[in-house]
């Protein structure tokens, strides 16, 4: 699990630096992301495309992320100072440990 912690952070440094290139490589072709204001994608290549028509970067303006912490074979990052309330991120994994699964939401 220490090695998907690290590979939930380097995508979070990735989306936060507008490295869409990179991002992308860390995720698996089937990938399947879940926004409640975007609402789903599926695919690595339409995650590309709604990475990449995001305005300026990839992080959410004013918000500190917390460091991932594991939570089942999953990992969760929650984020404080949206003014929604705190915003969470629950990333999970193929077998190769690319990321099969982003589920953003609100609460922690």
């Amino acid at each position: 699990m220490a090695d998907r912690l690290e590979i939930a952070k380097q995508y979070m440094a990735l989306q936060a630096a507008g490295d869409v290139d990179g991002a992308v490589a860390l995720l698996a072709d089937d990938v399947t992301i879940s926004n409640p204001m975007t609402g789903t994608t599926t695919g690595k290549d339409a995650a590309a495309a709604g990475m990449r028509s995001r305005p300026g970067g990839g992080a959410a303006p004013g918000v500190t992320w917390r460091e991932p912490v594991a939570d089942g074979d999953n990992v969760k990052i929650v984020g404080d100072g949206s003014p929604f309330g705190p915003l969470r991120i629950v990333i999970s994994f193929a077998a190769d440990d690319k990321i099969k699964k982003v589920d953003i939401g609100l609460g922690s």
